[in-house]
């Protein structure tokens, strides 16, 4: 596991055009003491980052806690926010308590912003991202891309190079956080608009290697005018790698498959530890389940992340963007990362039956443990990966 993606609340101070999360339905929030057993639970699978996500994350008063108690044990926190409420004091508190990494959303120049996000919000946001870099804390502009911004993607580039934002994420608009769909039809792109956005993709990836922007992989980028246009993306022949790298849980506590297959709930951490459901037989049946029947080719940011994983850590990266050295936890987040894979090892060693692997009198595993040697497998398939990745750098 790469990543978990803690959901920790559905609420919101913002009523965004192309996001409904506020009004669904969210049960009950997990305490301060479920989530921090969720990520006490997760040092056994090793993962690399834990994500807090919402709603707006800052709402809840024990988000600072929350990213502290992960820091404490090693692990890259990240925070996805709106901006709206990154103060310079909330800047210095989420530095002080450790904050890798805040993805800041801005979907371009303030007209376009305030229109989908509301009024005020892009100089709230602006200003977020200088009070984020004035503390030194790791700042990412997130973009989702659709049909009202999608000519404003070179000026998100160079507000990164205005401000000194070493990386820029693009997503392309899904209608999975919309309740009502028919509204899809307004971020949708025509035929038209999705020839002439090639252009500007192409424009975008020209800036990011001028800049030495990080962003997403070029090959992903090139999709998302087919992908709005409402072309099927083709998938991972071997099964997206987000249903063995990323783990997303909602603010209720519970463990999906992944995010647009919401409807396949592998369990709730309230009632089983997260290394227990990640290794059950349940959660191995639905990734087979969908690696046999494929999926609609979504282009969510844990479906890039993953795949784009390798090629942002490669020499190659590094050396036709330069500017990711100069983030403020790159050093530190690879420090982190050593100190976790020793951890997960010696784990391992020590504790076998903690991690999933003890073997009954009767010589069979029980259902919850049998989740082990489909995880070797999934760790055979992510060793293949990582051959085909560098073999296609050779």
């Amino acid at each position: 596991m790469r990543e978990i993606i803690l959901s920790v609340t559905n609420r919101c101070n913002l009523r965004c055009a192309m996001c409904q999360i506020p009004e669904m339905e969210d049960g009950n929030e997990m305490s301060t003491a479920q989530l921090k057993g969720v990520i006490r639970d997760s040092l056994v699978l090793g993962p690399d980052n834990v994500v807090f996500s919402g709603g707006e994350p800052l709402l809840r008063d024990d988000i600072l806690e929350l990213i502290s108690f992960a820091s404490g044990y090693k692990i890259n926190t990240c925070l996805t926010s709106n901006g709206t409420l990154i103060t310079e004091g909330m800047a210095r508190k989420l530095s002080s308590c450790g904050i890798g990494v805040v993805n800041v959303s801005i979907e371009g120049p303030e007209e376009i912003h305030d229109s989908l996000r509301g009024k005020g919000s892009f100089k709230k946001a602006e200003e977020a991202l200088k009070n984020l870099l004035r503390n030194k804390i790791e700042a990412t502009i997130a973009t989702v891309v659709c049909r009202d911004n999608y000519q404003a993607l070179p000026f998100i580039m160079e507000l990164a190079h205005r401000f000194s934002v070493n990386t820029v994420k693009f997503q392309p608009f899904s209608d999975i956080f919309l309740m009502d769909k028919e509204r899809k039809r307004r971020f949708i792109f025509t035929e038209d608009i999705r020839l002439e956005s090639r252009k500007i993709i192409e424009q975008v990836i020209d800036l990011a290697c001028r800049y030495k922007v990080s962003t997403n992989p070029d090959s992903y980028l090139r999709s998302i005018p087919d992908y709005l246009g409402g072309y099927r993306q083709a998938y991972h022949p071997d099964g997206c790698p987000a249903l063995r790298y990323s783990c997303p849980i909602t603010c209720d506590g519970r463990v999906l498959l992944c995010w647009v297959l919401s409807d396949k709930s592998i369990g709730s951490v309230k009632q089983g530890r997260i290394y227990s459901l990640w290794n059950s037989a349940r959660h191995n049946r639905l990734r087979r389940a969908a690696i046999k029947n494929g999926c609609a080719g979504c282009l969510m940011s844990c479906y890039d992340y993953n795949p784009g994983q390798g090629k942002h850590r490669s020499l190659l990266h590094l050396a036709r963007k330069p500017g990711q050295l100069r983030k403020p936890g790159l050093y530190k987040n690879q420090y982190y990362r050593f100190y976790r894979w020793l951890r997960y090892i010696s784990g391992k060693l020590t504790n076998p039956v903690y991690y999933g692997l003890s073997i009954k009198g009767h010589g069979h595993l029980e259902d919850g443990e049998a989740g082990a040697i489909e995880e070797i497998n999934s760790a055979q398939e992510i060793l293949k990966d990582k051959i085909r990745e560098i073999r296609g750098h050779a």
